[in-house]
């Protein structure tokens, strides 16, 4: 995957990263905590409709989104990647 852009501003709001893989354009919605949790959880269901139809402006295949937890010495990256076309979540009904 290839960032091409990062907080790129669309009709309605801004993305915080574009990227292209291989041909496919992907929207990447990032989100950082600190503390205990994981910050995918942080995503509620209107971020992410808000994201999605954000992703159909600019013309993305695919919302990835990547959680990161910051604690005192370590940082934790959950990436969860898009399952086919905008609308679809590999795993996110199943979390927990």
């Amino acid at each position: 995957m290839r960032v091409l852009g990062s907080n790129v501003a669309v009709d309605g709001g801004e993305i915080d990263l574009c990227a292209l893989d291989g041909a496919a354009r992907v929207v990447v919605e990032v989100r950082a905590i600190t503390g205990d949790g994981d910050p995918i959880d942080a995503i509620g269901s209107e971020k992410r409709k808000h994201v999605e139809s954000l992703a159909i402006r600019f013309g993305a295949e695919r919302v990835d989104f990547v959680g990161v937890r910051l604690g005192a010495s370590t940082v934790d990256v959950h990436w969860l990647p898009g399952d086919g076309p905008i609308g679809r979540r590999k795993g996110l009904s199943s979390r927990r």
